[in-house]
């Protein structure tokens, strides 16, 4: 068995959406696009035929791995042969990808619940308060930057909110001069019917129930727009968890970090 690392071409593509299609629940955009698009793929090779792909990141983590049907019983030997090649130290998957999960967890030394992810009901939510929802414009993006660095530690350096006031992917809400909240509503281009919905609160307007509102207002906006409203949060995150379900949101797979 041969990994071959590659850049992400048509054929990864290809690949990449077979495994899409195969899986139970949308993945999260964040983690598509922060973790597993910055990870280093590689094409799958068994006696000269590409089975798969798979995609591991700086750290030795395998991020991401898919297994054409016709090859799904060389699933553990592939997760055994990437360990045993010293490519791969733990992995971060998803319950969602269910075949490649339990490979991992056979060779498992240790298991960490990282991130929750959420699907909608997709039903219409009641909204108590008319917030001030606006997109950010370019004008917004140095205050926006320094907000979310400032709220929840993020660095921005690499254009991702100029990345999303292009798309016309992220909202603000204002007091004054002040930034009370911010919201994304990122389109995965891989799943076009979905929409990643994520709210940062102001510290000092935390409690008030502005996220909850805000995020049944995004929700509402996402449906009317014939879309699918999907979000996540990290394990020891309870507040937003609480918002997220009285939002209308059920968890319909988990992320594990698994150390081998």
């Amino acid at each position: 068995m041969n990994f071959i690392k590659t850049d992400i071409t048509e054929t990864i593509n290809k690949l990449r959406s077979q495994l899409y299609l195969s899986l139970a629940a949308p993945i999260d955009a964040m983690w598509e696009q922060l973790y597993i698009g910055s990870s280093q793929h590689y094409l799958i090779k068994d006696k000269n035929n590409i089975i798969g792909y798979c995609c591991i990141n700086e750290k030795d983590c395998l991020t991401q791995i898919y297994i054409t049907k016709t090859y799904l019983f060389l699933m553990s030997k592939t997760i055994k042969e990437l360990i045993k090649a010293e490519l791969v130290k733990s992995a971060s998957l998803s319950s969602n990808e269910p075949i490649a999960f339990n490979a991992c967890l056979f060779q498992s030394k240790s298991v960490r619940t990282n991130t929750f992810c959420f699907e909608h009901l997709n039903k219409e939510m009641e909204v108590s308060s008319n917030l001030n929802i606006e997109l950010v414009t370019t004008d917004d993006i140095p205050s926006v930057k320094l907000f979310l660095k400032e709220q929840i530690g993020f660095d921005d350096t690499f254009g991702y909110t100029q990345n999303l006031v292009t798309k016309k992917e992220i909202f603000k809400l204002k007091e004054s001069e002040v930034i009370v909240a911010t919201s994304e509503c990122r389109i995965s281009d891989s799943q076009p019917e979905i929409a990643d919905l994520g709210i940062i609160v102001n510290r000092d307007f935390q409690g008030k129930g502005i996220a909850t509102q805000i995020m049944k207002m995004q929700v509402n906006r996402v449906l009317k727009a014939g879309r699918k409203p999907i979000c996540s949060t990290t394990f020891d995150n309870i507040s937003s968890r609480m918002v997220i379900e009285k939002s209308g949101f059920y968890c319909s797979n988990i992320i594990f970090d698994i150390t081998f």
